[in-house]
């Protein structure tokens, strides 16, 4: 299940605090683009992960690019839905967020 657009985006602040000052290469997957501008913005290196067809224009709309599925390369962090199936990502963060729009930290 998705989270609304604007819930999904009200937990960017929250996902930025955690991600502390960049650089890093971050794994945006499942939220369609929602954050993949403001985590640019704030200096990081976001690949965009959309593995819902339904959703893969939206994503390539707002990040410029997504990919359908995760690629095999590491990640400082990913950003993803509580409960996403995590299988094969290659992360040394992971950040969930909760359906209510919080934000934890599993490392």
């Amino acid at each position: 299940m998705k989270l609304p657009p604007a819930l999904a985006a009200s937990a960017t602040p929250r996902i930025l605090e955690l991600l502390g000052p960049p650089p890093g290469r971050v794994l945006e997957l499942g939220f369609a683009g929602i954050h993949a501008e403001p985590l640019r913005l704030a200096g990081f290196d976001v690949v965009v992960v959309e593995p819902d067809p339904a959703y893969l224009g939206h994503a390539t709309e707002r990040a410029g690019e997504a990919l359908a599925t995760v690629p095999e390369t590491p990640f400082d962090a990913v950003v993803a839905l509580e409960g996403a199936d995590l299988h094969g990502v290659d992360a040394t963060r992971t950040l969930l967020v909760a359906r209510d729009g919080s934000v934890t930290e599993r490392r």
